[in-house]
């Protein structure tokens, strides 16, 4: 993706909201042409002053203009003062109008950007929930936190200079340049001389500015990934007293953030000024041409200072819109860190022809299935298994032989290298996501626990479910009689990651939850190797009655805790070596009887 393309692309987030937008074009249109309407109200009353101040006498032009209009004015005090009082009402009448455009306008285009803001966070946040296990192992989780929230806040800028003034600055500007041109072609050509100027060092700043603003937007995400680590290992940093060598890397990010921070604001500072500077040297210019042309007779003094009016208008326009400039290079480079993130396509995804299974028997059949994942060893080498419904079979082994990735192609987080895994004699890969996983309850070895209630927890896969069938599924998990204890029972926090929780609880609040889909498939995996020995038989007894009625797959290392499956799969080097009951491998010379004999 062209650096070029992020700004405009994210403009497109506006599309749903284009009749605001146009209101509010409309809105900006009227209020800045009332200005301009005042304007030419100003040069009307200043007319006849100028005019009779240049009859009465040719000498001090400016001095006694102003002078002999004065006397004109209070010549014939009725008329002149319903003149001036006719100026003044219309005056002030334009001005209260334009003040509730500005205000209407101001409100509808912040309301527009908010909602801009909201959208793309959770079209960020949605797409990210797409994303396959694989995606996140590459990416660090800060740094993705950091495009979630500190990227998409830097979007806000849009809000901070006003999105009004992506309108207002250019409807000036050429309603500056028509009314400059109208008065004197000539010397419009004159003031105008430096712009070129202007937009090279626009050009320049601005390449510039966009890759500092990318710059902070990765040391922030870098800075944001070291906080979470940190803050996740705090007892590790403790307990080998490392906060110093924590507090150093912290310092190291933190300047890093701070450099680029600000090498962008030297650029953006530089920006403004350079350009004010160059309006001032055509303001004087232009002042001291058009002072001629009065002098000669070619412009009258009252179109001269329209003139300069217009000329100021346009200088601070054009200022205004070197400050978007800026904005525009800043939102860019943070715009283009979240487009690398909605760019990437999810691997795992629904087949055009995937179906819906409204009912799941619990066949199981895996074919030659052969798995490795990105950039590392083989896992699986051509494992093969059938599971029939209902039966209850465990898949033991040593560490890293691939029992949990088994447990992660069936619920499809990733698709075989080779060979096919089947559910009812379905193809996984022709049924859709959401109908496969529904049907599977899935409880694993580090138990996930989010911060709110228990009620929460227990419905997270099932938000419309019932009380009775909340209680139900917590009393199938041994969960219902301490839940009961807690303070306020169901309505308990408990806290960031179940910090008010034991380990054992925890668990039986992860089983309550997979009960509560009801599913067909039940997975463990390795849910009881964290905890101890009265925990471990509270959650075991749970395991047992939930498996009733159910295809279960258990995965264990543990091997006392799989005597009474159906059916026990070995796995060994990425292969099926043995399978039978606990009674049958033990009894025999089997790889099983050693691994078992060792944990004995």
């Amino acid at each position: 993706m062209r650096k070029i393309d992020a700004f405009w692309r994210l403009l497109t987030f506006f599309n749903p909201y284009w009749k605001r937008v146009v209101t509010c074009v409309l809105l900006i249109g009227a209020a800045e042409g009332l200005r301009f309407y005042f304007i030419w109200l100003t040069q009307d009353l200043l007319r006849p002053l100028i005019k009779s101040g240049i009859r009465a006498g040719e000498g001090d032009l400016f001095i006694s203009a102003v002078q002999k209009g004065l006397n004109w004015l209070f010549t014939d005090v009725p008329h002149r003062l319903t003149f001036l009082a006719a100026v003044c009402i219309v005056g002030v009448v334009v001005a209260v109008l334009r003040a509730a455009l500005s205000f209407a306008h101001t409100f509808l285009a912040n309301n527009i950007a908010q909602k801009v803001v909201l959208d793309l966070r959770r079209r960020l946040y949605s797409h990210l929930q797409l994303m396959s296990p694989s995606f996140f192992e590459h990416e660090r989780t800060g740094q993705l936190l950091a495009r979630v929230v500190n990227d998409v806040a830097a979007l806000q800028s849009l809000v901070t200079i006003g999105i009004e003034d992506l309108v207002s600055a250019p409807v000036l500007i050429v309603g500056s340049l028509v009314m400059m041109i109208v008065i004197s072609p000539q010397l419009t050509v004159i003031a105008l001389v430096l712009l070129p100027l202007v937009g090279w060092i626009m050009w320049r700043l601005g390449r510039r500015l966009r890759k500092a603003s990318y710059e902070i937007q990765v040391a922030l995400g870098n800075l944001t990934a070291l906080l979470r680590e940190s803050f996740s290992a705090i007892k590790l940093v403790q307990a080998f007293s490392a906060e110093e060598q924590a507090l150093s890397q912290f310092d190291r990010r933190n300047r890093q953030v701070y450099q680029h921070a600000l090498r962008a604001i030297r650029l953006r500072t530089m920006l403004s000024p350079s350009v004010e500077l160059i309006g001032t040297l055509g303001a004087i210019l232009g002042l001291f041409i058009g002072g001629v042309f009065v002098i000669q007779g070619w412009l009258h003094p009252e179109s001269l200072l329209t003139f300069m009016i217009c000329f100021y208008t346009l200088a601070s326009s054009t200022r205004k819109l070197t400050q978007i400039q800026a904005v525009k290079e800043q939102v860019s480079g943070a715009a283009e860190r979240i487009f690398q993130v909605l760019d990437v396509q999810p691997e795992i995804t629904d087949a055009p022809d995937a179906i819906e299974l409204p009912t799941v028997k619990g066949e199981i059949v895996f074919e030659n299935v052969r798995f490795r994942y990105p950039n590392g060893d083989e896992i699986l080498r051509g494992v093969s298994f059938k599971i029939r419904p209902g039966e209850k079979v465990a898949i033991v082994g040593p560490s890293g032989v691939g029992k949990t990735t088994i447990v992660m192609l069936l619920m499809r987080f990733y698709d075989p290298t080779d060979g096919r895994i089947l559910l009812d004699g379905h193809d996984l890969r022709k049924i859709r996501l959401r109908s496969l996983r529904q049907h599977i309850g899935l409880v694993l070895q580090d138990t996930f626990v989010i911060d709110g209630t228990v009620r929460e927890n227990i419905t997270l896969g099932n938000p419309d479910a019932t009380e009775e069938e909340i209680v139900e599924a917590a009393k199938l998990a041994k969960a219902h009689d301490f839940i009961e204890r807690l303070p306020n029972g169901y309505e308990t926090w408990v806290g960031e990651g179940g910090a008010f929780l034991s380990v054992g609880q925890r668990q039986r609040i992860a089983l309550a939850r997979a009960l509560l889909k009801k599913p067909t498939i039940l997975v463990l995996d390795e849910v009881t190797s964290h905890l101890d020995a009265e925990s471990e038989v509270a959650v075991q007894q749970a395991v047992e009655q939930a498996m009733q009625g159910r295809t279960v797959i258990v995965i264990a290392h543990r091997l006392s805790t799989v005597r009474n499956a159906d059916r026990i799969l070995v796995l060994q080097d990425g292969k099926i070596v043995e399978e039978g009951r606990h009674e049958e491998l033990v009894s025999a010379d089997t790889y099983y009887r050693r691994l078992y004999e060792l944990q004995q």
